[in-house]
């Protein structure tokens, strides 16, 4: 009888333990688009390089910033890494606006006609809700002729970030205002 009631004690000390489930949040939320036609021969293509991210946030480890502390969430992670999801969605966001293009995060075949180099030296939420997106980035054509193009950009946005969806949501969108940004309309 006793090693049963300690058995049952032991179970549920071992329970009380277990948190709420791990919950997994990613950025690549496809963009609502219609079907994209086939490329046609010489085809641009737009290599984009994997995004570049302050190492303290290059995990993943959902964070905010609570004056000097970064603070991790207890419950989410992203589903990859932190620049992986980036690189993810901006491609994404990229190809959606160049359908007559091949906008890829994955090395071609040959050499790309354009590769796009993203650096965020930036990405900071805050607990009071607000965030801010510091970024450049390079556009390198393969011709050798054509000018390298440079420009940067600082974003801010602010909105609720007292669940780990919310904080998803803001970054999200500073991540769209960086891509509409990026101009790759003019690369052919």
């Amino acid at each position: 009888m006793r090693r049963l009631l300690l058995s049952v004690i032991a179970a549920l000390l071992v329970a009380s333990c277990a948190g709420p489930p791990l919950k997994l949040y990613t950025l690549n939320v496809p963009s609502s688009v219609a079907e994209t036609p086939p490329l046609g021969q010489g085809a641009a293509v737009i290599q984009v390089v994997r995004v570049t991210v302050p190492d303290e946030l290059d995990s993943q480890d959902i964070v905010y910033r609570d004056g000097d502390i970064l603070h991790r969430s207890q419950v989410g992670r992203w589903a990859s890494r932190l620049s992986l999801g980036i690189t993810d969605r901006l491609t994404e966001r990229l190809a959606a606006r160049r359908p007559d293009a091949l906008v890829t995060d994955q090395p071609p075949a040959g050499t790309p006609t354009y590769r796009l180099v993203i650096n965020i030296s930036r990405l900071d939420v805050t607990a009071s809700g607000t965030a801010v997106l510091d970024t450049d980035w390079t556009i390198v054509p393969r011709d050798a002729a054509k000018a390298v193009l440079r420009d940067r950009v600082r974003l801010t946005a602010s909105g609720p970030v007292a669940t780990d969806q919310d904080v998803v949501a803001l970054i999200g969108g500073l991540l769209d205002r960086l891509a509409a940004a990026i101009d790759v309309a003019g690369l052919r």
